[in-house]
């Protein structure tokens, strides 16, 4: 542990489930939004989830291109701007995440990498009045690659000037997120949450990260001890 100590200078966490928590009933307004279109948010999620793949990579760039598609597929005029806005206003930061990422930040460049959409993720910061908070933002709809690609790992630790040894990568997803960090140099931390995949529980069978939390402020004091 000790050959470790001076040497981390960047802590890089992912977004969804790690730094952004989940709300209960968080798909009640989606639901009221989808219902005169004869959807629930359940039954309409397995179209949604598939051109979020492309908007989050790049590949659809607006949200209005985003509704052009959905509305294409559906023969339905869903209102996607509305669930758009709908599902940032239902993004939830806890208070001790922020708190833990301005202690994290007295010793260490934090910043965000995320499969996600560089709009909908600045748009919650800016609601949430942190916009100062990060170091930097790795987005991939930004980039034009999602994780596991190399490319999004390189501009992550190019914008914080850091090689991967310096840096430590916190997230909940293992195939995606932590197995190339660890390849690439970096120190990992998985942040086990109740709702693990069977691909995730597959994969620890032969792939055990750096360490492991089940809560934000334990980063902290894992952090130290790397």
């Amino acid at each position: 542990m000790v050959i470790f100590k001076n040497m981390i200078k960047a802590i890089f966490l992912d977004w969804g489930q790690v730094f952004n928590a989940t709300l209960k009933n968080k798909d009640k307004k989606l639901d009221a939004i989808l219902s005169p279109y004869g959807f629930t948010w359940k039954q309409f999620h397995p179209i949604w989830i598939k051109f979020y793949l492309l908007r989050s990579s790049g590949k659809i760039k607006t949200d209005k291109e985003l509704g052009m598609y959905i509305k294409r597929v559906t023969q339905k005029d869903i209102p996607v701007e509305e669930l758009v806005k709908a599902k940032i206003d239902g993004q939830f930061i806890p208070k001790d995440h922020i708190k833990a990422v301005r202690e994290l930040k007295k010793k260490y460049k934090v910043g965000i990498l995320s499969n996600h959409v560089d709009e909908w993720i600045k748009q919650t910061i800016k609601n949430y009045k942190i916009e100062k908070l990060f170091d930097s933002l790795t987005i991939s709809s930004a980039v034009g690659v999602r994780k596991p690609h190399a490319k999004i790992y390189y501009d992550a630790l190019r914008k914080l000037s850091v090689k991967p040894k310096e840096a430590i990568f916190v997230a909940d997803e293992v195939a995606e997120d932590l197995v190339a960090a660890s390849g690439l140099g970096m120190k990992t931390v998985w942040f086990n949450t109740s709702n693990v995949s069977k691909e995730d529980r597959d994969i620890l069978k032969i792939y055990r990260p750096d360490a492991i939390v089940k809560n934000f402020k334990e980063i902290i004091d894992v952090v130290k001890e790397m």
